[in-house]
């Protein structure tokens, strides 16, 4: 006879990307780099559905553009549109795992909520775990809102770690390293400028740069 628990539930988090693209990834790559839930089967599933109300708006690009691949509020590409996105997302989480026993399983859920709530801001949490514990059946419910509504606050969203330039102690996040270096004073990529404007500054950093990564010959 196998033992069986079984995780479902919901959880609002938010990214940090400068376009949709940009959060996607993010997301993503977050995702792909937590510690599994297991069963001896299957693992845990997470679904992504991004938040369908787009809570940012520029109008320029992420480059500060103004170009025709801006969208105005029909839908059409204009140089007088906006640039539009959401960093909102819904996780869905779903697994039937086998061969588990409750407090296996939870403790796993559990280490994987904490290192999400580091790396994403954890706005909202809504998930069950059931399965046997001691021979019986045990259920427990994750409740953790954000906001007014919760007198005991939300100690998922409080793990989170922003990012170096927002933080006391210079400390990057751990997704810092996806994002890529803004020119000094642009919204530009440095290596951007570098390749399209002549800029003293920002050429002997990318260069200074590029001898760091490839060696003081710029050998690669």
């Amino acid at each position: 006879m196998s033992y069986w628990t079984y995780i479902n539930g919901v959880i609002k988090v938010r990214s940090m990307g400068r376009t949709q693209h940009e959060n996607d990834y993010i997301l993503k790559t977050i995702l792909d780099h937590l510690p599994r839930v297991t069963g001896s089967e299957d693992d845990m599933h997470v679904y992504i559905n991004q938040d369908a109300f787009l809570n940012t708006s520029s109008s320029c690009d992420e480059f500060g553009y103004r170009t025709n691949n801006l969208v105005d509020g029909y839908g059409d590409k204009t140089r007088n549109g906006w640039l539009e996105y959401t960093d909102s997302y819904y996780l869905t989480v779903s697994g039937s795992l086998r061969d588990r026993m409750f407090d296996e399983t939870f403790r796993e859920f559990v280490k994987w909520l904490c290192r999400l709530s580091k790396r994403l801001s954890v706005e909202y949490v809504l998930v069950s775990v059931d399965g046997y514990k001691n021979g019986d059946c045990h259920y427990r419910t994750l409740i953790d809102a954000s906001g007014y509504d919760n007198p005991y606050g939300n100690p998922y969203d409080a793990m989170y770690e922003w990012p170096s330039w927002a933080n006391d102690d210079d400390e990057p996040a751990w997704w810092e390293y996806l994002w890529w270096d803004r020119a000094r004073g642009s919204f530009l990529p440095m290596k951007l400028k570098y390749k399209y404007i002549e800029d003293e500054e920002n050429d002997k950093a990318v260069e200074t740069l590029n001898k760091y990564k490839w060696g003081n010959n710029g050998d690669r």
